[in-house]
């Protein structure tokens, strides 16, 4: 019996419509990054969805989001933190940018390449803070220890691991905007 392609079926149309927001990279699933300098209660509260900050990012990492706001994408970049979002919104959505931007860490997770045995070093090759560092004491091939007091949660080691092993999460230890 044929099988008719004309269209996407109506499970199929469900499911997307149920999935959370995928970004162009199609890294980011589930929770929505925000910008720096801000909460989602604060976009949710403050902004009007003018777009400035994604159009002034001069890392091309913020995108439309929900409802037109700002969303982050770390497989598209790191984030300086240069605060140009933060300048260009004129309603009250950012914090003081004297503040730490987040509270946010790195976090390795079980996927990655150490853990099954493969050399590899990228993260701690873009993490200029040096917060992910390479310990070879532990064998066979190493592994990589997060000084979180170090990590500024850019998110340049997230988009840059092969197997999407990083995350970045909120420290309880670190105040970041609240």
């Amino acid at each position: 019996m044929p099988v008719d392609f004309a269209g996407p079926s109506v499970n199929m149309l469900r499911r997307l419509a149920a999935a959370p927001p995928v970004s162009p990279s199609g890294r980011w699933r589930g929770d929505v990054q925000r910008p720096p300098w801000t909460t989602e209660a604060r976009i949710r509260e403050h902004c009007t969805s003018c777009k400035a900050c994604i159009a002034v990012c001069p890392g091309a990492i913020l995108f439309e989001g929900p409802a037109g706001t700002p969303k982050l994408d770390f497989g598209a970049g790191a984030c300086t933190f240069c605060g140009a979002c933060a300048d260009a919104c004129e309603e009250t959505v950012f914090f003081d940018r004297t503040e730490l931007p987040w509270a946010l860490v790195a976090t390795l997770g079980a996927g990655c390449l150490l853990n099954s045995g493969v050399s590899c070093r990228t993260c701690t090759d873009v993490c200029d803070e040096r917060a992910l560092r390479f310990d070879l004491r532990a064998r066979p091939v190493g592994r990589i220890d997060v000084d979180i007091d170090a990590c500024t949660g850019c998110g340049a080691c997230v988009g840059i691991c092969p197997t999407s092993a990083i995350t970045l999460n909120e420290q309880p230890n670190k105040q970041g905007p609240e």
